[in-house]
């Protein structure tokens, strides 16, 4: 059978809201409830605080007084004794009489970076200090910093005296010197007390870092300054150098002054030889060093000779050339005519460059005459055609002689000759005119005197006053000076 359709469910009424519930009373908490004291517990209680309060103020008294004799050693600058209490960041801190005091550690010695170590062992110790700075703030507070450094730098230069030794440490390196600290203290060591040998710049010998035993040389405690030296504990260089440096080795060098007389040659650290002006050149008559070094040159030399006890290397430079004065027979035979150019003019000859080689020397008896004892004039620069007259390669000599256009050589014996005869050609010339001078002479003093003879035969001539006789005449004394020299001469 069918089924019957469902009834309708009727719609549920809406339910009415819930009225709002009422809060709940806060829960009263009850407070805790002070032990009752007694009496005498209170009357306890108020005697503690009023002794905290007492001692508090005692140790503020103390404090304030501590304080006011630190203002008074600071005015003063009289040092004090404080008690080192712990290590602290920073440095130390210490009590005087129950008023903190803070030592930096910059301060605790006269070395600014001071050492841990140091520091911790002075803690528990008592230390001589000065008042660097006092601070109170608004509140009252009152602390100082104090110092240590000011009093050993005080004992520093009241007792160092010169010759006193020490290890230092240098600072730093400056072109005049090197400054080294010992103890805290930096002294200068000039470049003069670096070494026993020239040194030309001190960073060639120390850099910044090094460890120097070094000796006091001045102490000037009013300025606080302080001269050291080093060279005394410096180990000689020169030790072994006869060994080190044979006569004969050759080795390179550097330039390091040059002199009027030659050069010093820097063949080792704080090693110098002397090269002097007469071993440069094997031919050639050098005016000045420098004409062929110069300052910062690299050049080979040969030694020459060496001594430890007097600290000198002689040293060759022309050595290590090839020798021209061995085959200089083969272009330069006696008698070789050559060209040459004037290097030096002196009243004994003239130095001749020939081959722009080998200078010669041309005496000045060498040279030709200009007439009446002169010798012809040269000049610097000037090219002059010559002969060479001697040639030793042993002693290196090369002796020149002058040749004119016409052949003629100076010193020569024809050129000799020819000098000769002018000169007696002049001298009887000069003779003949004396000869012609005497005879007129003579013959007016003839008519004089016969005049006189005359005057004197009407007065009455006397034989006291004969007439002057005509003085007589020598070949030396028609002769100059100079013509004199070169007649007895030759």
């Amino acid at each position: 059978e069918p089924v019957a359709a469902a009834e309708p469910v009727a719609a549920a009424e809406p339910v009415a809201a819930a009225e709002p519930v009422a809060a709940a009373e806060p829960v009263a908490v009850a407070e805790p409830v002070a032990p009752t004291m007694s009496e005498e517990e209170r009357a306890e209680a108020a005697r503690k605080k009023a002794e905290e309060r007492a001692r508090k103020d005692e140790e503020k008294k103390r404090r304030d007084e501590a304080y006011a004799e630190l203002e008074a050693y600071k005015t003063a600058g009289t040092s004090f004794e404080i008690d080192i209490q712990e290590r602290v960041k920073g440095g130390l801190r210490g009590d005087y009489k129950g008023l903190r005091v803070f030592l930096p550690a910059s301060h605790f010695g006269l070395r600014k970076n001071v050492s841990e170590d140091d520091l911790t062992l002075a803690n528990g110790q008592r230390v001589n200090v000065k008042v660097h700075e006092l601070q109170s703030d608004e509140t009252g507070y009152k602390s100082a910093v104090v110092t240590r450094r000011d009093i050993l730098l005080d004992e520093f230069w009241n007792g160092i005296e010169p010759g006193s030794t020490f290890d230092g440490v240098v600072t730093s390196v400056t072109p005049f010197g090197a400054f080294v600290n010992i103890g805290g203290v930096e002294g200068l060591v000039h470049v003069s007390r670096l070494s026993k040998s020239r040194i030309e710049n001190p960073n060639n010998v120390v850099k910044k870092g090094d460890k120097l035993k070094v000796t006091v040389a001045e102490v000037d405690r009013e300025k606080h300054k302080l001269s050291l030296s080093h060279k005394e504990h410096e180990e000689s260089a020169w030790r072994g150098v006869e060994s080190t440096y044979p006569v004969g080795k050759r080795l390179k060098g550097t330039v390091r002054r040059i002199t009027d007389f030659g050069a010093y040659i820097q063949v080792a650290p704080r090693i110098e030889g002397l090269l002097r002006i007469s071993e440069l050149s094997w031919t050639q008559r050098v005016k000045h060093p420098s004409d062929i070094l110069a300052v910062g040159q690299e050049v080979d030399v040969e030694i020459l000779g060496a001594s430890e006890e007097k600290q000198q290397l002689s040293l060759g430079f022309k050595q290590t050339l090839p020798n021209p004065w061995q085959s200089v027979m083969e272009s330069f035979g006696i008698g070789t005519e050559t060209q040459g150019t004037v290097q030096q003019v002196s009243t004994q000859g003239a130095v001749i460059r020939v081959a722009d080689t080998f200078d010669g020397f041309m005496p000045r008896s060498k040279m030709l005459n200009a007439g009446r004892g002169k010798k012809v004039t040269l000049e610097l620069g000037q090219t002059v055609l010559c002969v060479v007259a001697d040639v030793n390669p042993t002693s290196a000599s090369l002796i020149l002689a002058m040749k004119g256009e016409d052949g003629t050589i100076g010193g020569s014996a024809e050129e000799g000759q020819q000098h000769s005869d002018n000169r007696e050609q002049g001298v009887r010339r000069e003779q003949g005119d004396r000869r012609n001078q005497g005879e007129r002479r003579d013959h007016g003093d003839r008519r004089d005197n016969r005049g006189r003879r005359d005057h004197s035969d009407d007065r009455g001539a006397s034989p006291s006053h004969p007439a002057p006789e005509s003085p007589g005449v020598t070949l030396g004394d028609m002769l100059k000076d100079i013509d004199k020299s070169n007649l007895f001469n030759g």
